[in-house]
């Protein structure tokens, strides 16, 4: 039995879905526990790509169960595309394999529409994706929030759209002075979506519970990452919701039951999509280069991501934040053949040195601290026989700095071009 956790460890984008899809082989159920569609996961399976943003990537798995926690912010609309999409790509999706909690907070077209004229109405840019999600949680904090499970029963779905409506429309009308969905218009597209989603619906608390009493393996899978924290992130260029491991019990699973492997997934590099302060930016051809290199588009956006050398005090900061037990260090085929190579392995800040971010740290006022390392190049499948001697010293100038070891490296698309240091399920 192995509960193993999968974080981001930086701004998200680190390639969690290709672990996640790895690990999943050898797991009984992959759950998702935060965030919503604004995720975009990247998997290459024979040379083919598949892109998923709500499922859990063990669904490429047929062994393999899928599970949507409560804390995902659910997109019904987003779902069924999904779905669909799937399907007709040949991937085996049914009431058996998916399971979605049934207090999943809905996503209407109130959020989406109000998550995108608050970014539009203001000079201060979050960067948000405009996906509802942030206008979802706000409505299930203030208790105002309707459920999976609301969308089965027309009557308590129209009770609850209401109590939803009252204030933002107040908004749109007054305020933002924007046309919205009628409510009867919200209400038929909710509840047409509900009777066609609701065979996946599910006691997933339940579902994880029994599986961890069975002694089932269980891979969670985080969305975004650590540095966009609601609480631990680069406030307030951040998401919705507790992207650390912390999201796993709030979001899925019974608190305290013992966790296993909690994985920080890194880019060999940073990158950053949207708003927010970004210490080791690079702005020249080298930022260019690894933006073409690496593919860096967002999957769910569209953006190009921001650029930079990898950053280890916040690594650092992001390991501790999340208890990280190992990273796996993903994309480092994209720094192979480089004339140049740096790492960040300090800032200078308010006239002193520091080797590790905090909260509150003002990332926009910090000097990063470079060091030049020898570049490195890869040329063949990587064993751990064969690691090039200066690929050997970048990870252990990573593992030296951040203070846990590296349990896997990534060096291309696919999920054979991964090297396991450590196997998880022992």
């Amino acid at each position: 039995m192995s509960n193993i956790v999968i974080v981001g460890a930086q701004w998200g984008d680190e390639g969690k879905g290709k672990i996640a899809d790895t690990l999943a082989e050898k797991s009984d159920l992959v759950v998702r526990y935060q965030g919503g569609n604004n995720a975009g996961h990247t998997l290459v399976v024979n040379g083919k790509k598949t892109f998923l943003h709500l499922i859990p990537s063990g669904v490429l798995h047929k062994h393999t169960k899928c599970v949507i926690g409560h804390g995902v912010v659910l997109d019904p609309v987003a779902l069924d595309q999904e779905i669909t999409r799937l399907l007709t790509n040949g991937v085996e999706i049914s009431s058996k394999n998916l399971f979605v909690s049934e207090s999943c907070v809905v996503i209407t077209s109130y959020h989406k529409l109000l998550d995108a004229v608050r970014e539009n109405s203001t000079n201060e840019k979050i960067g948000t994706t405009g996906k509802g999600i942030g206008p979802a949680y706000e409505d299930k904090v203030s208790r105002k929030g309707i459920k999976f499970k609301h969308l089965f029963d027309k009557e308590q779905l129209r009770t609850r759209l209401v109590n939803s409506l009252s204030e933002k429309e107040t908004l749109f009308k007054d305020l933002y002075k924007v046309e919205y969905p009628s409510l009867e218009e919200e209400l038929e597209r909710l509840y047409n979506l509900g009777q066609k989603l609701k065979q996946y619906a599910a006691d997933t608390f339940s579902i994880i519970d029994g599986a961890i009493s069975q002694g089932k393996n269980i891979v969670y899978e985080g969305a975004q990452g650590v540095l966009l924290d609601i609480d631990y992130g680069t406030y307030p260029f951040v998401t919705s919701s507790n992207t650390s491991v912390a999201g796993v019990y709030s979001g899925a699973t019974t608190a305290g039951h013992n966790l296993d492997h909690v994985i920080g997934i890194t880019k060999a590099y940073t990158t950053r999509v949207g708003e927010g302060p970004f210490p080791t930016e690079l702005f020249d051809d080298i930022g260019k280069f690894i933006q073409h290199k690496g593919g860096e588009i967002g999957v769910t956006t569209g953006r190009i991501r921001r650029c930079g050398w990898l950053d280890l005090p916040l690594l650092k900061y992001s390991a501790k934040c999340s208890n990280l037990t190992s990273i796996a260090l993903t994309k480092i085929d994209v720094l192979s053949g480089m004339d140049t190579l740096k790492i960040c392995v300090g800032y200078n800040y308010e006239g002193r040195e520091i080797d590790c971010a905090y909260p509150g740290i003002d990332l926009a006022k910090v000097e990063p601290i470079l060091v030049d390392l020898e570049p490195f190049t890869i040329q063949e499948k990587i064993t751990q026989d064969n690691i090039p001697e200066a690929l050997k010293i970048y990870l252990e100038t990573i593992e030296k700095h951040v203070g846990i070891p590296i349990s896997a490296v990534a060096y291309g698309p696919s999920r054979e071009q991964i090297l396991f240091l450590e196997d998880y399920f022992k």
